[in-house]
Formats: C-alpha cells, sequence, structure tokens
C-alpha cells in the first residue's frame, strides 16, 4: 500500500472535484450552427455534437435542425429538397416536418412508428442559427443582463481550437490563477462568484492590466488600464462576458463545442450598442466590430495556443484552485434532461422574444 507523505492538514484542505467521468460527453446546452443565411439557400449538414445534423428552413420562414441521416436507409438529408414545410430525403423522398416526423412516404399510407428523425430545439439572432442539444431547450438562449438582442449589434464569427476537453476550456472562466499568469491580469479585489439564473454560473471579479504585449499597451491606451468583468457560464459550454473599462465597453459570447477527438471548437462574436443614426451604425459595424474582433480574437487565441495537452486531474488541485473545483462539481450536477416541473424560479419568462424564436422563450436574468 502507497502512503501519502503530504502533511494532513494540506491534504484535508485540498479543495473536492468530481472524476471526469462526471461530465456529460456532449452537454446539454446552446451551440452556434452557423448563419442563417446559408440555410436560407438550401439544406445544410454540418458534423457536430457526435452526430450528423441537418438545418433547412420551410417555405413559411421557420428554421428547423433534425438529425441528419434519414431514418429509412440513413441517406443524408442535407441532399435532398423541401417542399413547403416538409425536408424530402433525396434517397426514396420520404417527407420530414419541422419536429422530426415523418409526413409522407411515396407510394404508402402507413407510416412505420421508426420513421422520425430527431429534432432540436434551434433560435435565429444576429443572422445565426443556434441550436440546443436536445429534445427540448432546458433554458432559453442567453443574453447579456443590460440589454436586449436588439439593442446590440453582431460582428463576423471568429472561431480556434482548444487542445482540451470542453469542462476544462469553459473552467478558465474560474481559474483564478491563470487569470495573471496567462493575461496578465492583477485581481484587485476577491471575485464574486454566485449562479444568478438555473443553468448558470458567473464569476463578477475588478482587475488591473498589467500586459506588456501590444495589444495590452494599445488597450490600455484607447480602453483604461481596469476593467470590472462578468463571466456567465450557461450550461457549461455557452459564455457571456461583459467586461467595462473607463473608457470602453465590451460584449462578446463564446460557444464551446465538445469534439470527438477530445477537443473543443470555440466560436466567438463580439457585440457593441446598436445605433438609430445610420452614419454611426455603418461606423460601428465597418469600423468598432472589426476593430473588437480583432482584439478579443487575439486574446482568446494566444490563451488557446500557450496552453496545449491540458487535462483534467482532479487529484492535482490545490486550495488556490477552490473556485474552480466549485464550478467543475457544479458543472457534473447540471441537469441533462428536462424535469416535469412548471419554470424555474429565479428568471423571467417571455412568450414574445425580440427576434424570430422557434419554440423557445426569451430568458433575462433577474434585475435586467
Amino acid at each position: 500500500m502507497i502512503q501519502s507523505h503530504e502533511p494532513a492538514d494540506v491534504s484535508r484542505s485540498r479543495p473536492h472535484a468530481p472524476p471526469a467521468t462526471s461530465f456529460a460527453t456532449y452537454p446539454a446546452s446552446w451551440y452556434l450552427f452557423g448563419t442563417a443565411a446559408e440555410v436560407r439557400r438550401g439544406p445544410v449538414s454540418k458534423r457536430m455534437l457526435g452526430r450528423d445534423l441537418v438545418a433547412y428552413r420551410t417555405d413559411s420562414g421557420r428554421f428547423a435542425v433534425l438529425d441528419a441521416r434519414c431514418s429509412h436507409l440513413g441517406a443524408n438529408l442535407a441532399m435532398g429538397h423541401v417542399s413547403g414545410e416538409l425536408l424530402v430525403c433525396p434517397f426514396h423522398n420520404w417527407h420530414y416536418g419541422p419536429d422530426g416526423t415523418c409526413a409522407r412516404i411515396p407510394g404508402t399510407a402507413s407510416i412505420p412508428a421508426f420513421a422520425r428523425q430527431g429534432s432540436y430545439p434551434v433560435e435565429e439572432r444576429h443572422g445565426r442559427l443556434f441550436v440546443f442539444n436536445g429534445p427540448v431547450a432546458l433554458f432559453p438562449l442567453p443574453f447579456f443582463s443590460d440589454g436586449k438582442p436588439d439593442d446590440y449589434s453582431a460582428g463576423e464569427t471568429f472561431a480556434f481550437t482548444g487542445d482540451c476537453p470542453w469542462y476544462v476550456t469553459t473552467a478558465h472562466g474560474f481559474d483564478l490563477q491563470h487569470f495573471q499568469a496567462v493575461h496578465d491580469r492583477r485581481m484587485l479585489a476577491p471575485p464574486e462568484i454566485d449562479c444568478p439564473a438555473p443553468f448558470a454560473r458567473r464569476n463578477r471579479y475588478r482587475a488591473e492590466v498589467l500586459g506588456l504585449t501590444r495589444m495590452d499597451r494599445v488597450l490600455r491606451t484607447m480602453a483604461g488600464s481596469t476593467v470590472s468583468a462578468s463571466i456567465t457560464i450557461w450550461g457549461g459550454t455557452f459564455v457571456l462576458i461583459e467586461a467595462d473599462f473607463a473608457r470602453a465597453r465590451s460584449r462578446f459570447l463564446i460557444t464551446s463545442q465538445p469534439l470527438e477527438n477530445g477537443h473543443t471548437r470555440c466560436e466567438g462574436i463580439v457585440f457593441a450598442r446598436r445605433h438609430d443614426n445610420p452614419a454611426i451604425r455603418t461606423l460601428v459595424d465597418n469600423v468598432v466590430l472589426p476593430i473588437r474582433r480583432h482584439f478579443t480574437h487575439g486574446y482568446l487565441k494566444d490563451e488557446a495556443s500557450r496552453l496545449r495537452q491540458t487535462c483534467y486531474n482532479p487529484s492535482s488541485l490545490i486550495e488556490a484552485d477552490r473556485e474552480m473545483a466549485e464550478y467543475f462539481a457544479w458543472l457534473a450536477a447540471l441537469p441533462q434532461v428536462a424535469a416535469a416541473a412548471s419554470s424555474p424560479a429565479g428568471a423571467e419568462w417571455s412568450a414574445a422574444p425580440s427576434e424570430r424564436s422557434h419554440g423557445v422563450p426569451e430568458l433575462q436574468l433577474p434585475g435586467s
């Protein structure tokens, strides 16, 4: 038997974190599928979340996402066509509706029970399609606490790959040591960590920008040397970041999609307040958003490139990792299926979201 020579008080002070097997392979959360424009041109299939999915737009303008492989003989439905509200398989012309049910099979009036595709909640926002991994959305598509989607304009999507599992990627938001070690940010006060709504965990902190990189020098000059930031993670994979400097405000989101090789595809979108003045709106869309995208993408891509081959080892966490360990415990406890209960407390539900929504209400944080 191997004995530990570590002092007992040190061993007892270590935070507890769950084993890696506690985390869902593909969490029940929102993910970025792609742009609405590409789906308007015809059905689009993508390999994501361990399966092939297909998105299509009905003649009435509704978006739908289904399992792409036909329940008959596995043909990819993206190679088919849209007929009214139905997606038609290219092989034997089986017709599927937005809810995945087979509505018609040529040559027979009898439709077998297995003739059904998995269907997924989908919402269009800022020209993108977001899909929820599950038959029912466990929480509405989140947005920032200080406004509604119509209040903001969105920049072009950027992407990078994290060389680690999804739960290690998103845990960076609660890894207090790495803020200074990796990002050169010195905490000015202890962070405030809470759960503002079901399926959400938030870290709020104030920090000083200490970095000597070109980006940090420009950031201090243009925005300020201190920042008040909020990182809110929904469902373990959907991240909202709000950062307020003395002379600038930053808002961006990141969706973290688990890949089949154990890595994580991260896709980000930066935002800026939308203006009624057409000239200012043009300036924001063509100058402000591209600059923000450049800085944000560079900041995150640099982190991903430096933190290669990191892995999850709960037994090696120390007291300084306590907030991160508690985040891992929260992740492991997240429900992955819908509960037979009413709307969760602490959130306000609206049946009339500001943008096109397909069966998913909008969520605003309490006090927003």
